[in-house]
């Protein structure tokens, strides 16, 4: 017999038992609640367990209500999840397995959730979970940091990238790790003008207050790696890590101080620290499109790439097309983006 179980955050005992951060650190509670205090989203692990294994499954769930043309539909839902994860299955059940898309299916419409999006980990094997609905999205790029940086350095590195590290540090950039107050105000600093410069999307900029709430609630799971010069912070990159995998989450550089090339050495000393902790991957991830810019700059740090795969499920077929149809009308559009998932959300993307 399956049992199914939504936990949030408030069940914070039992969702560390079913998926800590060291398994996890985006699928972990501590995360969840870091995105309910910052964006209001509701965190959420659907369990689906059977007397011989569990599936746990993270999503991050949104109102349909508070879109412009639905205020009137409540308790309706869509879900996404964070970075790196999907359902994570532990046991051997085979019946378990092979039912979980229609058990979660079921689920997921008994209580409200219209459609899901996942952005499933690279590197997880319980793809197959989820029947179909998975498609390849991009190929990441990702350091073995098992190997000697002896070896990586000049096997893996391209010799541009050899070439700016030495750079950096003939230059006197010097890389810290630390999360005081007044190094993550500089961190701010440094990460908003990046942001502003690149014209990113309204999602990607963050108070203050976000990158201590990381600090203060993910203390075993973050780092802030931060390089200076001359006594000024000229670059920094915070980086998430469960027990295998580290993960580039965010970061910048001041554009005054770029020819000193103090990411590469940001980056190469933190290849050198996942390789001290026992640490399996360092993923940097991709880029916006295909082979654009910030995509060839990481791919200078290794050849290795794996790919990245994305799932899209629709639950409640009548209401999903009922919000599409509302979107079109709300924005005059004869239709929505194939592209974007759920469709009807396009304009609150950015």
């Amino acid at each position: 017999m399956v049992k199914c179980k939504f936990l949030t955050t408030s069940d914070a005992e039992q969702w560390r038992r079913h998926l800590p951060a060291r398994r996890s650190v985006f699928g972990s509670v501590e995360y969840a609640q870091l995105c309910e205090r910052v964006t209001g989203i509701c965190g959420r692990l659907v369990v689906m367990s059977s007397e011989d294994a569990t599936i746990s499954y993270p999503m991050l769930l949104r109102p349909v209500s508070e879109l412009p043309f639905a205020a009137d539909i409540r308790d309706r839902w869509d879900a996404t999840t964070p970075d790196y994860t999907g359902p994570f299955y532990e046991g051997n059940d085979s019946a378990l397995a092979s039912g979980f898309s229609t058990h979660y299916n079921a689920f997921a419409r008994d209580n409200g959730i219209i459609a899901g999006f996942a952005h499933l980990h690279p590197w997880s094997s319980h793809r197959h979970l989820l029947a179909e609905g998975c498609s390849y999205n991009r190929d990441i790029v990702w350091v073995d940091v098992t190997i000697s940086p002896d070896v990586i350095f000049p096997n893996s590195l391209e010799h541009s990238c050899r070439k700016n590290v030495n750079k950096a540090e003939r230059e006197g950039v010097r890389i810290t790790t630390e999360s005081c107050d007044d190094a993550i105000a500089e961190f701010h600093r440094i990460y908003t003008g990046t942001m502003q410069r690149e014209q990113a999307f309204g999602r990607y900029f963050f108070s203050i207050d976000f990158f201590k709430m990381i600090r203060d609630t993910m203390p075993d799971n973050a780092r802030f790696v931060c390089a200076w010069h001359k006594g000024r912070m000229i670059a920094a990159t915070l980086y998430l890590h469960d027990d295998n995998n580290v993960y580039s989450f965010l970061g910048g550089a001041d554009a005054e101080f770029n020819h000193l090339r103090p990411t590469n050495l940001v980056i190469w000393k933190t290849i050198l620290w996942a390789h001290e902790s026992g640490k399996s991957r360092l993923i940097l991830g991709g880029g916006f499109k295909p082979n654009d810019g910030i995509f060839r700059f990481k791919a200078t740090f290794s050849p290795l790439r794996q790919p990245f795969y994305i799932f899209k499920s629709i639950h409640m077929n009548q209401e999903y097309a009922l919000l599409e149809e509302r979107f079109r009308n709300y924005y005059s559009h004869p239709e929505t983006d194939d592209a974007y998932f759920p469709g009807y959300r396009r304009h609150v993307a950015r």
